[in-house]
């Protein structure tokens, strides 16, 4: 008689012949062998012991009963959102309300606060080119000796950059060069003068000639404040 071992997941059990089998109460998924079998096989696929498979049967799914249209409210969900809309609404205004408050505001705050902030600037850059003219004057220009070459006469402008400062009374230096540019001599020329800011304003001088000179250059070394 043939004799089947079964697999408890961990170790084999048996021999067991058929009837011992049907008191195991074997599945479909339980393994088998027997003598014959080249490996293990499930016990539905043995067609002897189809007749003794223990059938257990699907667990039951509950299904869910379709809700009944009588049942339904709808009232309460309408009454919901018109009180939502009701909500948004009086949210919108308040915040017009307040935004617009707080913006009237802020645009009076800025204004004076930019007039005064105007007010400060102009004084500060008052201050500032009075502290420092020859950062604001630049002089220029041309020269040419006379007939004997003792004299060199010199047409010269003077520009004025700042924005609010009139200068006066502008000190001009003048610098003597060999033709190998070596400084020579240096002299100084007060230009009693007013020059009003953003402009510019011609000069001439006559200075003195030197023996080995060149080329000559100038710039402003002083100036008062009016």
């Amino acid at each position: 008689m043939k004799k089947y071992f079964l697999h408890n997941g961990s170790e084999n059990i048996g021999p067991f012949d058929i009837e011992e089998l049907k008191e195991k109460k074997i599945t479909k998924d339980t393994p088998v062998w027997y003598e014959g079998l080249e490996d293990w096989k499930d016990a539905s696929e043995i067609e002897e012991l189809k007749s003794i498979l223990l059938v257990t049967p699907p667990p039951l799914t509950k299904k869910e009963a379709p809700q009944s249209f009588s049942e339904t409210k709808v009232s309460e969900p309408k009454k919901k959102n018109y009180f939502m809309k009701a909500l948004k609404i009086i949210a919108i205004v308040l915040v017009i309300y307040l935004g617009g408050g707080l913006i009237f505001k802020a645009l009076n705050s800025s204004n004076s606060s930019s007039e005064y902030s105007y007010e400060e600037s102009v004084m500060t850059i008052e201050e500032i080119e009075a502290q420092s003219p020859l950062n604001y004057l630049n002089a220029s220009g041309t020269y040419k000796e006379n007939f004997y070459g003792d004299n060199i006469k010199i047409n010269g402008t003077i520009s004025n950059s700042a924005t609010m400062t009139t200068y006066k009374d502008v000190t001009v230096k003048v610098f003597y060069y060999s033709k190998t540019k070596t400084l020579l001599n240096t002299a100084e020329y007060m230009l009693y003068e007013f020059y009003p800011p953003n402009t510019t304003s011609e000069f001439k001088l006559k200075v003195e000639n030197y023996n080995n000179v060149a080329s000559l250059g100038w710039e402003v070394v002083n100036a008062s404040v009016k």
